[in-house]
């Protein structure tokens, strides 16, 4: 409902979240698993969805991990990881990402990281900034997180991974769920 909200069809995007909330209800959803930051917020802060663990995929991964339902190795390459801004500040997401990506990884540390992490400058709400700006944020990002040598960039949202996906041929960008993949051991 978040787009329908930001065009300004708050009755539309009421109506969606009320098909949504009985859809999950019918259905008897316990738990639902979110890969969009924005969607996770808006899940968690706008729906009534009392009963129903609402979870980042990152948050998903490490409670299967620490279970033991999924076995992973740790491959060595070198990581890094960009906070996306709904997850991190607008979430308080910062560690499960971390503790996943440690391990399967080597997670290195950028200068700019958690609540200081440099938007991708691509967000869906954007509506004040023009591409030029947007993509002098994103690359200011980028280099945030290419100042050190890396093998991957890692997000956890697909926004951030499109944006910089569009901005670099020299490091793979990766979603956090695509590295874990990556590394299940069967």
């Amino acid at each position: 409902g978040r787009p329908l909200m930001l065009a300004g069809d708050i009755d539309g995007a009421r109506k969606m979240m009320q098909m949504n909330t009985e859809l999950f209800r019918k259905h008897q959803i316990e738990t639902l698993v979110t890969s969009c930051p924005i969607c996770l917020k808006v899940f968690k802060e706008e729906y009534n969805l009392q009963g129903i663990r609402v979870l980042h995929h990152s948050e998903y991964i490490l409670e299967l991990i620490s279970q033991g339902r999924l076995s992973v190795k740790n491959n060595g390459n070198l990581v890094t990881y960009h906070d996306p801004c709904e997850l991190g500040r607008g979430c308080g997401i910062y560690e499960e990402p971390r503790s996943v990506l440690k391990r399967v990884t080597n997670l290195q540390k950028t200068k700019y990281q958690k609540d200081k992490s440099v938007c991708c400058g691509f967000n869906l709400g954007n509506t004040v900034l023009s591409v030029e700006q947007q993509t002098k944020i994103r690359n200011a990002s980028l280099k945030n997180l290419t100042s050190k040598p890396v093998d991957t960039v890692v997000t956890a949202c697909p926004m951030c991974k499109k944006a910089f996906i569009r901005a670099t041929n020299e490091y793979p960008v990766r979603d956090i769920a695509e590295i874990v993949a990556e590394n299940l051991i069967n």
